[in-house]
């Protein structure tokens, strides 16, 4: 039974790489290919390869932040605990492309391996109660704090960089806006790489660690992230627009300059995030967020509401939907483990 899961994990961590950089790309391309500053074939190659490199950043230079809040036991319950909460994570981001809504690997992935421990700790599978406050930081800090943050800082942004350009001329502010486009999508895909790589590469360990392999985080391990790294590079390629035709349109109108501020303060945060500050954080709710801080900041009203209710309502879902999907397929395989 623990081969057969250890086996399953490995595939199905595999495909929450490659379903994460598909699902993931609309954040970092969305606005820079609405405003013209990168062509969508550029724009995926482009941040396939930054991804990856992200990915390497975290393997090289983060090795000691690569934690996780969820104590998940080294054993058997631990490896159907991953696989229970990898088919969850993965149903819910198609679920959500199929939407077209920027949801968060990060919480679903979170939600789902709570509400597998909750469902093995109710048949007395695990000892102690999962719901740890670092579990509880692991789902608060992406879930509310990022987004918070992000939507402020690009609220706050807008009216003293509009009264330093006001003496521009229309075209360099776009043109200006553009190349902040560009260079915030190379920020946003790099502090991608650098979370999901880092979490990718605990999950895979986790499931090395069950299976009574040695910890492979322990020395130098290229070939896990060059797997990875692989992965979301081609997971990237294949960029879901269903959910680009969200952020950059449907959700709210918005011209190149508030774009700019929006895609710089999520590249900013996002590579903090990754790298001086190693903070949980989710690349699609932060991007949203401050899409819309910058874009409320217009004399005249863009917000379609109706479609940003729909995306906090799939934000506030994401974590107990996938907690209650997970426990029940825990629950299922319980009399297995």
């Amino acid at each position: 039974m623990l081969t057969a899961l250890t086996v399953l994990g490995i595939v199905l961590a595999v495909a929450h790489v490659l379903v994460n950089g598909f699902h993931d790309a609309p954040n970092a391309l969305a606005l820079p290919v609405r405003f013209r500053a990168l062509t969508p074939r550029v724009g995926l190659v482009f941040t396939a390869l930054v991804n990856a490199a992200g990915v390497w950043a975290a393997a090289y230079l983060l090795a000691d932040w690569i934690i996780t809040g969820v104590p998940v036991p080294h054993d058997v319950v631990g490896s159907a605990t991953i696989v229970c909460a990898l088919v969850t994570t993965i149903g819910w981001n198609l679920l959500t492309w199929w939407w077209g809504m920027p949801s968060s690997s990060t919480t679903a992935l979170s939600g789902g391996l709570l509400g597998a421990l909750l469902g093995a700790h109710a048949v007395d599978l695990v000892d102690g109660n999962p719901l740890t406050a670092e579990a509880l930081y692991q789902v608060v800090v992406p879930l509310v704090l990022a987004p918070l943050s992000a939507y402020a800082v690009a609220w706050v942004l807008v009216v003293p960089l509009l009264h330093l350009l006001r003496h521009s001329e229309p075209d360099t502010t776009t043109f200006r806006s553009r190349l902040v486009l560009a260079g915030g999508a190379a920020a946003v895909s790099f502090g991608h790489g650098i979370h999901h790589g880092r979490r990718a590469a605990w999950i895979l360990a986790t499931l090395l660690l069950c299976a009574g392999f040695a910890d492979p985080l322990a020395g130098s391990t290229p070939w896990l992230f060059l797997l990875i790294a692989a992965g979301l590079a081609t997971g990237t390629l294949f960029g879901a627009w269903r959910i680009a035709y969200t952020l950059s349109s449907r959700m709210i109108t918005i011209d190149p300059f508030r774009g700019a501020v929006a895609q710089g303060v999520a590249g900013a945060l996002l590579f903090l995030g990754g790298t001086l500050i190693p903070v949980p954080m989710s690349t699609s709710q932060t991007t949203a967020a401050a899409i819309l801080g910058a874009g409320r900041q217009q004399r005249f009203h863009t917000v379609n509401v109706r479609v940003v209710k729909r995306v906090l309502l799939v934000w506030v879902l994401t974590v107990p939907a996938c907690a209650a999907i997970s426990g029940t397929l825990l629950l299922a395989l319980s009399p297995l483990l």
